[in-house]
């Protein structure tokens, strides 16, 4: 997907389809600018960031075209909720636990919060936050990257992507933790293992240990509910995920670690015994 492709190659990319991607007019991107077009009236610093960005980058290099996310992440700068909740005022469907504001257009999904209100960066007492904080607080590498709405004038946009874990994880086809704190461990697990599936890449050795250390708990039912929860419905069945979980823990005691893969459909229907994960 990614082979011989530098970073540098991969960043100017991910700005391309940024730029493409808030300034499409036509049905049914046009959603996207006016919300874009209002940031920029406002003047405000924002970006886009974590999966959004992921969904970008991935649809280009797999399926050479624009890709369009499940749901868009905008994190602001600047203006405090009650601003942001004016001025969104009918486009609100709820706001999240932590403090953002999710919005429904067409058929868009956004996620928009402060800056300030980012959960990692609440946590960590962070005073004045900066979007370079951001690729810092995501629990994987996959979505550790932001990049500004709008570019600053005369200037390209800002990518903001800590020691480059993000466009590392892009070229090794590797998902690993990128911050072990997270409110929601179970959550985490399910997300790991549905977006590793999703992407064809391999488990690092740290979310290795962390599937095995929060996994095992959950019943194929307690899989299926949070995925009802997030995703609005059940993307992998919990037998499967449950069968991922174990063949993860059986390679951990097996000592194998670096380059688990998941076992696909096929695998799991002709070897229901959990076996280590092969490495690649």
């Amino acid at each position: 997907m990614a082979d011989g492709i530098s970073v540098e190659q991969l960043k100017s990319m991910l700005r391309d389809e940024v730029e493409f991607f808030c300034r499409r007019h036509e049905t049914p991107w046009g959603d996207i600018s006016e919300v874009t077009e209002t940031i920029r009236r406002h003047a405000w610093r924002a970006v886009l960031f974590g999966g959004t960005l992921r969904s970008l980058l991935i649809s280009r290099l797999v399926h050479q075209r624009a890709g369009r996310p499940r749901d868009v992440d905008i994190v602001i700068q600047g203006p405090p909720l009650e601003v942001l909740r004016h001025l969104f005022d009918k486009l609100i469907s709820r706001e999240t636990r932590f403090g953002g504001l999710q919005l429904r257009r067409a058929g868009w999904l956004f996620d928009v919060w402060p800056l300030e209100r980012t959960w990692a960066l609440v946590e960590d007492k962070v005073d004045q936050p900066d979007f370079s904080d951001l690729p810092r607080t995501t629990f994987l590498n996959v979505e550790a990257v932001a990049v500004d709405v709008w570019p600053a004038p005369g200037r390209e946009r800002e990518i903001y992507s800590g020691d480059g874990q993000f466009f590392r994880a892009i070229i090794d086809r590797v998902v690993e933790v990128n911050r072990v704190e997270n409110p929601f461990p179970e959550l985490c697990v399910v997300r790991s293992l549905v977006m590793t599936n999703d992407l064809g890449f391999r488990i690092g050795p740290g979310l290795a240990r962390y599937i095995a250390g929060h996994g095992p708990s959950l019943s194929c039912d307690e899989l299926e509910r949070i995925q009802k929860k997030h995703y609005g419905h059940v993307r992998i069945p919990g037998a499967r995920l449950w069968d991922w979980i174990r063949a993860v823990c059986d390679s951990l005691e097996a000592g194998v670690e670096h380059g688990l893969r998941l076992f696909s459909a096929a695998e799991l229907s002709t070897n229901r015994t959990p076996l280590p994960l092969a490495e690649s």
